[in-house]
């Protein structure tokens, strides 16, 4: 019986140490076991252990150098610690989905020409979680180890199915958003102000004469709780720079990473804000 009992605890401190060397091994990112390219999409699908599937697209407006050799596409599982998720959520509110702990990397080679204009439009389609339109989950994404910022534009059934849109690559993972929806309608128009100002050197006068006044209404708009009035004047916002073109919005980008796509990284922040808007 002790020979027994001392095997036990052998076996109990034996899994101890191992639990908790977990959540510092580095996870192994795997390639889609399927992918296909056809004119402007991408059709990726991964499973990763024995529960977490996942098909993945990516949809360009426009775009050049969409081939198997130009672009790194991997998933991996992280840890609920991993500190490549913790130390870039954007509050304490916002964690990892223990039912789908996927992290998606998308890598354009920056020597192989990849370029896109205007949105690419990416969806997360998985039956590992099942769509509750009482849950927060939401797609985010992360550019060059930076801040995870929420670009969701359509949740649905199916188990469950995200959209989003962005104007550059890099990370994508579904987090659990506990956050006040006016306090992720205040973060998602300070982060579209910043765009715009950081960007106002590169837009001429006429586009800026015509967008100020516009984010002013939505401004005021979104701090007096007008929902209604929010929606309009980011519609009018979304349709004055869809009606842009390139050589007055920048709106390429491209895998070596020295220009910036002005029109998409605007629109898709306008998609995202729009769509918390509609769902408060």
């Amino acid at each position: 019986m002790k020979v027994m009992q001392g095997s036990i605890c052998r076996l109990l401190v034996l899994g101890t140490m191992i639990l908790g060397l977990l959540p510092t091994v580095q996870a192994q990112s795997v390639a889609p076991h399927t992918v296909s390219y056809s004119d402007n999409q991408v059709q990726a699908k991964f499973m990763l252990g024995q529960s977490f599937d996942l098909a993945l697209s990516l949809e360009f407006d426009q775009v050049v150098g969409l081939h198997p050799a130009n672009l790194d596409i991997s998933a991996e599982i992280v840890m609920p610690t991993d500190p490549r998720v913790v130390d870039r959520l954007p509050s304490s509110l916002v964690d990892g989905v223990a039912g789908f702990p996927v992290l998606v990397s998308v890598q354009p080679k920056s020597d192989k020409g990849f370029a896109f204009e205007g949105l690419a439009n990416i969806e997360f389609y998985t039956k590992a979680i099942h769509f509750d339109p009482t849950v927060p989950w939401r797609l985010f994404t992360s550019h060059d180890e930076g801040t995870f910022e929420d670009i969701t534009t359509l949740t649905s059934t199916g188990s469950y199915r995200a959209r989003g849109s962005t104007g550059r690559f890099s990370d994508f993972i579904i987090l659990l958003d506990s956050r006040d929806t006016n306090t992720i309608i205040e973060h998602k128009f300070a982060l579209l102000s910043d765009t715009l100002r950081d960007n106002r050197a590169m837009l001429p006068a006429a586009v800026t004469t015509l967008l100020d006044p516009l984010m002013l209404t939505l401004e005021s708009a979104i701090l007096t709780f007008d929902t209604d009035s929010a929606l309009t004047a980011s519609d009018a916002l979304i349709a004055a720079l869809e009606d842009t073109t390139g050589n007055t919005v920048p709106d390429v980008w491209r895998s070596s990473g020295d220009i910036v796509n002005v029109k998409g990284d605007l629109l898709s922040r306008l998609y995202t804000l729009r769509y918390t808007l509609r769902t408060q």
